[in-house]
């Protein structure tokens, strides 16, 4: 067994990856181009005598972001001014902005090129992706903000589809957006996936589509919960299931005898960190910090239900005498 473990890690040392389209690339010394290149594991590891000149400008992350944006800086100058469109709080704003600082942290920094090295730089990264840029997203309301920011005859083109007009979705919506969300992280650390993500480029791109985007559609159910009767202490409890899931793969993730990524166990040793030590780091950062955010978020759903029924009850009496 030792024999096989052994011969399975050196032959991750020769490993070559065919990108999506079809070049054959391998582990090569840095340079000026890496700094235009995903986050891959086909780099050399990101050492910590470096760190601080491992920041990735990939244009296929940079452009997006800077779409993004562009879009609602634009959109805060014709916000009120232009007919149909209202102006976003400072709240809103500062919360847009930090939505887009953690994806700048997770996806251009150098924990972008750590999390390639290190298990628990690539947990920080995935906290980032799932449960820290679209809470933050989805808090900011940004759709009329940056519907505001497209050109003119784009933004005629979307009237009809008024974010204000939108009604709440229901129950069942929340429900599946639970679902999927748990799978989606589940799924993403299946090894074999974990590691493609590492080495190919069309799955390293998929993986942080598929985390953004289901995160943002089941954040958003969560805080538009309170909109609906009865649905906020739904998610609430939703969300402690979603504490006690995703817990329970961080504590599956410390206690475990071996390491789950060969691929992690050979580059953590630049950070001179045992593997088994970088995985249990990895899995007390999605216990604890990651779970701690399901847990606030919930006790505020919680605290609002709590304080909407307290107004109810002395709303209730001033009525009845009233009448």
């Amino acid at each position: 067994m030792k024999k096989a473990g052994m011969i399975s890690i050196m032959s991750l040392a020769g490993l070559s990856v065919t990108l999506p389209w079809g070049r054959s690339v391998a582990a090569e010394s840095a340079g000026p181009a890496d700094l235009l290149t995903l986050c891959l594991a086909t780099l050399p590891e990101a050492r910590p005598d470096g760190i601080w000149a491992t920041w990735s400008f990939a244009p296929v992350i940079v452009i997006p972001l800077a779409l993004a944006t562009v879009l609602y800086a634009r959109g805060l100058a014709v916000a009120g001014i232009a007919p149909g469109t209202q102006r976003p709080t400072l709240s809103q704003a500062t919360l847009f902005a930090a939505g887009i600082g953690c994806l700048v942290i997770a996806l251009m920094s150098p924990l972008c090129r750590m999390s390639s090295t290190l298990a628990w730089a690539h947990m920080i990264q995935h906290v980032l992706l799932v449960a820290g840029a679209p809470l933050f997203f989805a808090w900011s309301r940004p759709g009329r903000t940056l519907l505001a920011g497209l050109p003119a005859r784009l933004r005629t083109r979307t009237d009809a589809w008024n974010p204000i007009a939108v009604r709440p979705q229901s129950q069942a919506y929340l429900f599946a957006t639970f679902l999927l969300y748990g799978a989606n992280i589940w799924f993403w650390h299946v090894p074999a996936l974990y590691e493609a993500a590492l080495l190919n480029a069309g799955t390293h791109l998929l993986m942080y589509a598929s985390l953004l985007a289901v995160s943002l559609m089941f954040w958003h159910a969560v805080l538009e919960s309170r909109r609906i009767p009865g649905a906020a202490g739904f998610a609430a409890v939703l969300l402690f299931f979603t504490f006690l899931h995703t817990g329970g793969l961080g504590i599956f993730l410390t206690l475990s005898p071996r390491p789950w990524y060969p691929l992690m166990a050979l580059r953590s040793a630049a950070w001179g960190i045992l593997p088994l030590d970088d995985q249990r780091l990895a899995g007390l950062v999605m216990w604890v910090p990651m779970g701690g955010i399901y847990v606030v978020v919930a006790l505020a759903l919680f605290a609002e239900l709590i304080t909407r029924s307290g107004q109810l009850s002395e709303e209730q009496p001033r009525s009845m005498r009233r009448s």
